[in-house]
């Protein structure tokens, strides 16, 4: 037994960039929605616990997008239905509304609140077609604020004096939803001010990643899809290392900017690695990065589980590693797959104080199960957003309470990775790693279904044709149209191509990321080919 564990959260925080290049308005509201109810809330919650230090993810395209909403008076196109008076809005308006005001998980979200589930009820028993033609001006405009106002987070909603107030009204007036766009602004200036204090005070790590998100591996070469089994590849290999240095080089020049130092860690997209993308990743001057537990197991050649998941050797898991890259040494650290996954997609269906009981429990099983002579870090890494619409009150009552436990629990300490790096630096060495992702220890979730391969192939033509171009164009030209390269390099787009991620949006990604490469063709002004506007359907 160990008479210390180190425990390492690492919540990731990412959303791709949903603005339609041509009209320069975003065609989806989740980054200023998830920064009202997640991304301040996240950072906020840990002034209650000043024992408890963690590691934050904040992708740069999301910072980007923050700073729009902020600084550029940027609207999403939901806003835009917000902001109207209920008797301006067009039929597609409204349904438009309608379609987005009860999309939170309506057990924690719309029901504790009366009028919202009413109006909820009635949608729900009409249909929105019906709803659009029967609901009143006064229920469309009940409905305009009650689907953003129940998107504040806790903090708000038990201590802020205006939230507080609008949720015990029973009815809203234009007034109060001119409140509600307010306090959202609020809210949203406030996320990277308050991650900037929490890294300033020490108790929070901030760490980033290839700035739009992409598969790092992939931007290299695709053909180290190769290597985890993918054999139907796109008819065209992606091959472009010097994009993928510049989604790095970009990455750090927003951190820099938004932080005032330089990041000392790395969330690889997707926790997608290789050989090369590590290798690049230290040469730019990154000290550590994470990784999958999975890609450890595949990297030594063994099982590091047995029977029920228990960890047969926890000491090979429990250790950062150094490894061997052509720019010198990088750290990287493994997360826990069974402990992050309880978070993401288990502990919601538990009470949440037993909840956070059995995390705490199971980390002093681990401290128990350790040999003496070494220090041992737990991490735990996963996104810190998504899974708290499953859980009441969006996670309140179990954050709080494992929070409390790790403040509390002798033998358990909350650290940042930098932190633990700090109080060890004696790592055992790797000479290589496996590539692959935290999904299936492969890349094939992005590359290598019918879908997912022309958009690869699209990718492929409209790059070459940049590069082909390039002497004949100014730099301030080039640079632009290559922006445009690197959105759509970003793994989101290739997520949704994938058949098994069918969501309501689909259409919206598809148009958008065929946006991004129609409009490489308009800023280089040659003629957009006609494959550009065909929609990329999933088979």
């Amino acid at each position: 037994m160990v008479s210390t564990l180190y425990v390492a959260l690492v919540w990731h925080h990412h959303q791709p960039t949903y603005k339609d290049p041509k009209t320069g308005k975003y065609l989806l509201p989740w980054t200023r929605m998830h920064a009202v109810k997640d991304y301040f809330y996240m950072a906020n919650i840990l002034a209650y616990f000043p024992d408890v230090h963690y590691t934050a993810n904040i992708t740069p395209v999301l910072i980007s997008q923050l700073n729009d909403y902020i600084y550029n008076y940027a609207g999403d196109i939901y806003l835009e239905v917000l902001m109207k008076p209920p008797e301006e809005l067009t039929y597609e308006e409204k349904k438009l509304l309608l379609e987005y005001s009860f999309i939170l998980n309506p057990e924690y979200f719309i029901k504790p609140f009366p009028s919202y589930y009413s109006l909820y009820s009635k949608v729900n028993a009409l249909g929105i077609e019906r709803a659009i033609e029967e609901l009143s001006k006064q229920e469309i405009l009940d409905v305009q604020v009650w689907g953003n106002l129940a998107w504040f987070d806790p903090h708000f909603k038990k201590d802020d004096p205006v939230i507080k107030r609008l949720l015990r009204e029973e009815h809203f007036t234009e007034n109060h939803k001119r409140l509600v766009i307010r306090k959202q602004l609020e809210v949203m200036s406030s996320v990277l001010l308050r991650y900037g204090e929490l890294l300033d005070l020490g108790q929070a790590e901030i760490i980033t990643s290839p700035f739009y998100h992409p598969i790092l591996p992939l931007i290299i070469d695709t053909d180290i899809a190769k290597d985890v089994g993918i054999s139907n590849l796109p008819r065209l290999r992606f091959r472009y290392p010097e994009d993928a240095e510049l989604q790095l080089r970009w990455a750090i020049d927003t951190y820099v900017s938004t932080f005032g130092i330089t990041p000392n860690g790395i969330w690889p997209s997707e926790l997608a690695v290789s050989n090369d993308a590590l290798s690049l990743i230290k040469s730019l001057g990154f000290r550590w990065a994470i990784a999958d537990e999975d890609i450890l197991t595949k990297t030594l050649g063994k099982g590091l589980r047995g029977p029920e998941d228990k960890l047969l050797s926890p000491e090979i898991l429990y250790r950062p590693y150094f490894l061997e890259t052509q720019g010198g040494k990088l750290i990287v650290v493994f997360r826990d797959k069974i402990l992050s996954n309880l978070i993401s997609f288990q502990y919601y269906r538990m009470n949440p104080q037993d909840a956070a009981i059995d995390l705490v429990r199971r980390l002093e099983e681990i401290r128990f199960s350790l040999p003496q002579g070494r220090r041992y870090l737990v991490t735990i890494a996963l996104d810190g957003e998504n899974c708290w619409n499953y859980y009441p009150e969006n996670g309140w009552g179990f954050l709080t309470s494992l929070y409390m436990r790790l403040s509390e629990t002798a033998g358990l300490r909350p650290v940042t990775i930098s932190e633990f790096i700090e109080l060890d630096g004696d790592f055992d060495v790797l000479n290589n790693i496996s590539s692959g992702s935290w999904i299936n220890m492969s890349f094939d979730t992005w590359i290598g279904e019918p879908a997912t391969n022309t958009a690869w192939d699209y990718l492929g033509m409209v790059r070459k044709d940049l590069e082909d171009c390039r002497d004949s164009i100014t730099k301030e030209v080039y640079d632009s149209a290559l922006r445009e390269i690197l959105i759509a390099e970003g793994s989101d787009w290739f997520w949704w191509y994938n058949r098994h991620h069918t969501v309501r949006e689909d259409k919206v990604f598809d148009e958008l990321f065929r946006a991004h490469l129609r409009e490489v063709y308009v800023k280089i002004n040659r003629p957009v080919p006609q494959f550009l506007y065909k929609t990329i359907e999933k088979l």
